[in-house]
């Protein structure tokens, strides 16, 4: 098992990832386009950032409940 400061470290991590890429995408630096007719555009930014939302979500339910 991961120690409580590594953990809190990777929720933290996960959670700048996902604020960055968020960012970025915004930004229309991690859109791609497919296509010279249609014009679909792939928000890379956005997936990374839910990928990482749910990364962070995942390790916070990994940490321990405080019993008093």
């Amino acid at each position: 098992m991961v120690s409580l400061p590594v953990l809190k470290n990777l929720i933290m991590t996960a959670i700048i990832i996902s604020f960055l890429a968020t960012f970025l995408n915004q930004q229309g630096l991690l859109q791609i386009t497919f296509g010279a007719s249609n014009g679909t555009v792939w928000n890379i930014g956005d997936i990374i950032g839910l990928v990482f939302a749910v990364i962070a979500i995942r390790l916070v339910l990994r940490v321990p409940e405080k019993h008093a």
